[in-house]
């Protein structure tokens, strides 16, 4: 395997994921590897909904440019995927060597569903014209799987402008990591939702779970809300089951894996791996699969809600419950954990029912039954450290195994951010033209009087360190 991760971020608050799959030309036609998309989002505590909508993505490299995606207006919320990925794009490219991402952004919308009120972004800078530049290429190839992904922070990508109308200045911040091999996005649960074809399913006739296994095709973007379907007939997944895989039916009670059908609705989610099945571009090892439509397509269909848990689990007939309050400000609803519901963290750690405790951070996949949700999959959020380092760079020096960046914060005092190989570092720079992130592999390069954001840990740093950063988003000097 390898695997080249680049802690890049962006500009602008959107997330994605792109993967390439092996299929080559023949006859001598030009060589083409797939490229999908799947979007995924840090979580915000002032919004329940950024619906971003876009017109385009594009892969722009040594041999020139090609689409992913370049047709009508698609819009997705961003916090649908607060605590997982969604399997979004897919397409074929020319192989070859890819250095930038271009996304066409054409509107952003906040919505409060709290104080019902909204906010609409439409005049974007560079008109929504964002360039993604990792650390080095990357490559599109017939020969194995590309996973690259993009991780939008969705509460750092919003500041109120510091001017007399209080409005919103958008600076989406988008961190990339690029995969290559047999084990692709270990760190986040990806959500796949589509049509179980009908000649696929195997392993149901078996004593051995092992087998078991089906294609998923005619492949949707769970977190679209508008625009045209981005998935096709020929798009598919194999998705699968090794025994220990929740199967729940269309009212989210237990089933097995006999109970799926040809032709069923249903969502498998789980974490991305290769495939030898010639007419799937990926691999889904599933932890859940769930018969049925989804919101917003079907009202009482399978849902995907974030909130608060508030109780610890009780025993309810032979089941675990809790309350649980939506982010929606809905009042409090009873969850309802089977046996069969497993619970991870949103960094893809799995954790044990008895896990989830009152105050805790959560997204919940289920369905509502009566005045309670049936949960097929409980995930606890994760976020990076909460401390935070902001001002101006006054200088750069080595502290190996770190490089220290003196920052004379906002308030007047001088901290030393200490930044390493696991920092994730981007500097964000806008024209009328462009806005292009860098995903910074040298630190000593930063521009003495640039604006530095670092995200990390103040608690028990090491010698010559007042704070070590995880993240850290540059912007350089504003020129008179």
């Amino acid at each position: 395997m390898i695997k080249r991760p680049l802690g890049l971020a962006l500009v602008a608050s959107l997330l994605l994921v792109l993967l390439g799959c092996g299929g080559g030309g023949g006859g001598g036609a030009p060589a083409t590897g797939n490229v999908a998309v799947v979007l995924t989002d840090g979580p915000t505590d002032q919004y329940q909904r950024i619906l971003i909508s876009l017109t385009g993505i594009r892969l722009i490299g040594s041999g020139g440019q090609v689409d992913i995606y370049d047709g009508p207006e698609i819009t997705f919320d961003l916090l649908e995927m607060s605590d997982w990925a969604d399997l979004a794009f897919n397409t074929k490219v020319l192989a070859g060597d890819y250095s930038k991402i271009r996304l066409f952004v054409t509107q952003i919308e906040l919505v409060d569903l709290v104080n019902n009120e909204s906010v609409v972004l439409d005049k974007l800078p560079a008109n929504g014209k964002i360039d993604l530049n990792p650390r080095g290429p990357f490559e599109v190839s017939p020969d194995y799987t590309t996973v690259i992904k993009l991780d939008i922070d969705a509460k750092r990508s919003f500041q109120v402008v510091q001017t007399g109308n209080g409005g919103l200045r958008f600076r989406p911040v988008i961190f990339v990591d690029i995969f290559q091999g047999d084990i692709f996005l270990p760190d986040r649960l990806v959500r796949v939702f589509g049509e179980v074809d009908a000649d696929s399913v195997e392993g149901s006739g078996t004593t051995d779970p092992a087998d078991d296994s089906f294609r998923l095709c005619d492949l949707q973007l769970i977190s679209q809300s508008n625009g045209p379907s981005i998935g096709g007939p020929d798009q598919c997944v194999r998705v699968y089951a090794n025994g220990s895989t929740g199967v729940f039916d269309e009212l989210g009670e237990e089933a097995s894996f006999g109970d799926i059908g040809p032709g069923e609705l249903l969502t498998a989610i789980g974490f991305i791996v290769d495939t030898d099945d010639p007419d799937a571009f990926l691999g889904l090892d599933s932890v859940a699969l769930e018969i049925g439509d989804r919101q917003p397509s079907a009202v009482d269909g399978w849902t995907t809600a974030q909130g608060l848990v508030t109780s610890d689990p009780v025993s309810c007939d032979t089941d675990q419950c809790f309350d649980f309050l939506p982010d929606n400000n809905d009042p409090v609803i009873t969850t309802r954990m089977q046996p069969a519901t497993r619970v991870f963290r949103a960094d893809g750690v799995e954790l044990d029912q008895a896990d989830v405790r009152d105050g805790d951070t959560a997204s919940l996949d289920a369905i509502p039954v009566g005045d309670e949700l049936n949960a097929a999959l409980v995930v606890l959020s994760t976020a990076p450290g909460s401390g935070i380092v902001a001002g101006t760079l006054d200088d750069v020096r080595d502290n190996a195994p770190f490089t220290v960046l003196d920052v004379m914060t906002d308030i007047g005092g001088l901290v030393f951010v200490c930044v390493d190989q696991d920092s994730d570092m981007v500097q964000v720079l806008v024209d009328n033209q462009t806005v292009t992130v860098f995903d910074l592999l040298d630190p000593t390069i930063l521009e003495i009087g640039s604006t530095v954001e670092a995200y990390g840990d103040a608690d028990s740093p090491p010698s010559g360190c007042d704070f070590v950063a995880a993240q850290v988003i540059v912007e350089p000097p504003t020129t008179p």
